[in-house]
């Protein structure tokens, strides 16, 4: 009886676990309209998927046409993803740091009414800076 009432229990508690995490992922994706897949006709930046974390945070991967094939995808730094930061300059835009061998690079994202506008800000160990602005469409 004792098994039966701890399983009940557990299973209960699985179930409203659950369904918390659901309303949570629901009530994260309503507050940003950042998450989706948001393509472009740059190659530099070809397309970026930005993602909802279980504490509402938002994620980006970031990914350019492939050098081999002009018709796929290929993911920046290995396809690691980053985490979106408030940028204290701009309202409502979002931004993340890539940091390579021999530039540091950041994109920062503002959401328009349709699209996004994501500004690539590049700083290269010389000391030579170099940025472009490209809109991306879901």
């Amino acid at each position: 009886m004792a098994l039966l009432v701890t399983a009940a229990l557990t299973l209960s508690l699985s179930v409203t676990f659950m369904l918390t995490s659901a309303k949570q992922a629901a009530a994260c994706l309503t507050t940003s309209k950042l998450p989706g897949t948001w393509h472009s006709s740059n190659d530099r930046l070809s397309r970026i998927d930005v993602f909802v974390s279980e504490s509402c945070g938002l994620s980006i991967r970031a990914y350019s046409t492939c050098d081999y094939d002009a018709t796929k995808d290929c993911p920046w730094d290995g396809g690691r993803t980053k985490k979106l930061s408030p940028s204290r300059y701009v309202a409502g835009a979002q931004y993340a740091t890539y940091t390579w061998n021999n530039a540091s690079e950041q994109l920062r994202m503002t959401r328009k009414s349709t699209y996004v506008s994501v500004e690539d800000y590049i700083k290269w160990k010389s000391g030579k800076t170099e940025n472009f602005t490209v809109s991306m469409s879901k």
